[in-house]
């Protein structure tokens, strides 16, 4: 799954530096299938060491400690790059001592589209999708061990149908908050207990209505919008790559690189910063270097900065397993 998750951060990063596939956002895909893997891992940490009312606050720490190290490295080293040497970019033109306070904790960035958030000083753009993972975070071992998952699982559905004909935003419930999308995670977590989709009624449903939304797509264009192809397309990848990426066995070089996948996923936007402040325009050679770059940060930062908090992280889940 570590190979996987680190291409879909070079999917995420590409996106951000203007690469499409067929008119298609890569990085829109890459992010829905981060949901459904999400989905999936959270169930299993939580039913092998959460799994009680009491134990719900050691579930957040051990999401805080897996969170914050790295995103920490990046959101300082931008902040330091930005008062030295000054970065242009529309995601830093109004920096406040609010907008600080909002991206340290990560949580209303994922409302960054809201009049009280804003999309004006964001250190990290990527981070919104960080925010709606913490919604996630917050309400997930409630539901799992409350049994609410389905009752969710269905609400959400009917917010994102309604998102995908147009009725509200389609961008903002079908895609970026959490109303419209806690049933894509819930296809991990379904999957999770049962990752045989041809017997896991709501995945099985989920894939097949998802398949004919895509294709309705085809035959009524007015449907196109943003972003209703390309998460349908990672809703789909998700439910069928998950299953079979359980079966594999790790490898270092797969624990390798899904290490990398996270830090990646945040520190190509300080390199996308600076090449956008130098004026470099795009293309292969750049999209490259940007790709090495961010690798070589990611390297830096679970080396220095995630690495040593394993440990805790580590004692946390044995202490209430």
């Amino acid at each position: 799954m570590g190979i996987y998750r680190f291409l879909l951060s070079i999917f995420v990063a590409i996106s951000h530096a203007g690469v499409l596939i067929n008119g298609l956002n890569p990085g829109v895909i890459a992010v829905i299938s981060f949901f459904v893997i999400s989905g999936y891992v959270m169930t299993a940490l939580i039913s092998k060491n959460y799994f009680a009312p009491n134990k719900i606050v050691w579930f957040y720490l051990d999401r805080i400690l897996r969170i914050y190290p790295q995103y920490l490295f990046n959101l300082i080293a931008v902040l330091i790059i930005y008062s030295i040497f000054g970065l242009k970019s529309h995601f830093l033109i109004q920096p406040t001592v609010i907008g600080l306070l909002q991206n340290l904790l990560i949580l209303p960035m994922g409302f960054y589209m809201t009049p009280w958030v804003g999309d004006k000083f964001m250190i990290i753009p990527p981070a919104w999708s960080l925010g709606l993972e913490g919604c996630f975070y917050i309400l997930i071992p409630f539901l799992l061990i409350y049994k609410l998952e389905k009752v969710f699982f269905l609400l959400s559905y009917i917010v994102f149908l309604i998102a995908y004909l147009g009725i509200i935003n389609t961008d903002y419930f079908g895609y970026r908050l959490i109303f419209g999308t806690i049933f894509m995670f819930f296809c991990g977590s379904f999957l999770h207990k049962n990752n045989n989709i041809s017997t896991n009624q709501p995945v099985k449903y989920t894939l097949v209505f998802s398949c004919l939304l895509l294709a309705t797509t085809f035959f009524y264009p007015s449907l196109i919008l943003p972003y209703n192809r390309e998460v349908l397309i990672g809703l789909i990848l998700g439910i069928i790559i998950l299953p079979l990426l359980i079966k594999i066995k790790r490898t270092y070089f797969d624990d390798f690189l899904g290490n990398l996948s996270y830090g990646l996923f945040l520190s190509h936007y300080l390199v996308i910063f600076e090449f956008e402040t130098l004026g470099i325009q795009w293309n292969l050679k750049w999209i490259l270097l940007m790709l090495l770059f961010s690798t070589f940060l990611s390297a830096i930062g679970f080396l220095c900065f995630e690495n040593p908090v394993i440990t805790w992280r580590k004692n946390i889940r044995n202490k209430h397993n």
